[in-house]
């Protein structure tokens, strides 16, 4: 994705990044693993020395007691094959991942990895029409949850709560995932028709042409009330755009005179945790998290606007100031959902636990209380391991995902009849009371 030119980062460096480059120094010039009789073997033993030296999450049982008698049971099986292929050893990998139960911890394949690399190039970007989009379990089509500034779908004004019935003439009847499919597959072609209601509305056909990946989603601020902003955050990357307009927009809505606002982190997927630092820094005054793995072992703090990431005994390695620090200091209701993941999780839990906001919706994904890296293997795939626990800044433990004050369900249907259950529960509970 390109980066706006126009916009000033909030901190010259990346210090969670910095610091988890040693993680990744280690990693890459740890003990080398010793030569395998077999492709499975030596695929199967180069992620096990990661997962032996480097992993960090709170499971009950550390890969270590899981990866023997893997092994053994690979060993035998090869013994029968001859040459035994690569693919043996990863599906033995994947039964001791299935097994240590971390969802951050994963195998990405070498077609993902390369895929994921041209959508980081500015060449063969890939074509979308930038909407994020649901499809209802129970229902039919796909519901918009939002529509991506500049891109074609924002330009034709497709907007949150639209739901698309038919693409190029089809209608989306099947199941959820071949729904969006068919969405997909019409985007790859370049220019597509969609069939698109709103309520209250008669249909409408939109034409479309998919064009290259649309620059950041970042925070906005609109009112949805008398002075309650709604400041969404669908996405903490990247880190230093991000905490720079949630500052600079918390400011906007305190000069505003607003009395609350609500932070809305539903199908946020996270990003890193100086972003969430630094964003949990606008709602009060001490923000931070601590971070503890084998081989990994600093905190991030935010105070007064001042990041910085400190060492064990709270020495300071590395410090950046936010250019426009700001401190909110009415209500807050966060909003999360089913789809709000890791480092988003932490950051509602933050602010519930520190800024006295109220969280409404459902039981986020389970993400919150790890740090991941993206490991390089050898055969072109990507291990994601999860380097590190998260604590809370004194040190509390946190919950691997967040459990909300007001349960709601956010239901794309409902959303599509027009009801933002969630939202609306929300302005509910930051309305004056009445005389």
């Amino acid at each position: 994705m390109h980066r706006s030119a126009s916009r000033r980062p909030a901190f010259r460096r990346s210090p969670r990044g910095l610091a988890v480059l040693l993680a990744c120094w280690v990693l890459a010039s740890g003990p080398a693993v010793g030569q395998a009789e077999s492709p499975a073997l030596a695929i199967f033993d180069e992620v096990a020395q990661h997962l032996r030296v480097a992993y960090g999450g709170a499971v009950p049982a550390h890969p270590s007691l899981l990866l023997p008698a893997a092994r053994a049971a690979l060993d035998a099986r090869c013994a029968r094959v001859g040459d035994c292929p690569q693919e043996l050893g990863l599906m033995a990998l994947e039964g001791v991942l299935a097994e240590l139960g971390d969802a951050h911890t994963r195998l990405i394949s070498a077609e993902a990895v390369a895929r994921m690399a041209r959508e980081a190039t500015d060449d063969d970007e890939p074509r979308v029409i930038g909407v994020v989009v649901r499809a209802p379990v129970d229902g039919l089509g796909l519901v918009v949850l939002d529509a991506v500034p500049g891109s074609a779908a924002a330009r034709a004004g497709l907007a949150r709560g639209d739901r698309i019935m038919a693409v190029d003439g089809v209608f989306l009847t099947a199941a959820a995932g071949e729904r969006l499919a068919v969405l997909e597959a019409a985007v790859a072609r370049g220019d597509l028709r969609v069939t698109v209601l709103r309520a209250g509305a008669p249909p409408r056909e939109v034409e479309l042409v998919a064009g290259p990946v649309p620059g950041q989603r970042p925070p906005s601020l609109s009112w949805v009330a008398e002075g309650v902003g709604w400041l969404r955050i669908p996405s903490l990357v990247p880190a230093e755009v991000v905490a720079t307009d949630v500052h600079r927009l918390v400011a906007a809505a305190e000069a505003a005179g607003a009395h609350a606002l609500i932070v809305d982190l539903r199908d946020d997927l996270g990003g890193t945790y100086d972003a969430v630092v630094a964003v949990a820094g606008a709602f009060h005054a001490s923000a931070g998290r601590l971070f503890v793995g084998p081989l990994v072992g600093f905190g991030l703090r935010c105070d007064d606007g001042l990041l910085r990431v400190v060492d064990p005994f709270g020495r300071t390695l590395v410090s950046d100031a936010l250019p426009d620090d700001a401190r909110w200091t009415g209500a807050v209701v966060v909003l999360v959902n089913a789809h709000t993941q890791s480092s988003a999780e932490s950051l509602a839990l933050d602010l519930q636990r520190h800024a006295g906001a109220r969280v409404v919706g459902e039981a986020t994904a389970g993400l919150a209380n790890t740090a991941v890296q993206m490991v390089p293997l050898s055969n072109g795939m990507r291990l994601v391991l999860t380097v590190a626990t998260v604590y809370d800044l004194d040190g509390s433990p946190l919950p691997p995902r967040v459990t909300p004050d007001v349960f709601v369900p956010d239901d794309p249907l409902r959303l599509a009849a027009g009801h933002d259950d969630p939202l609306e529960t929300a302005i509910d509970l930051l309305a004056p009371p009445r005389p």
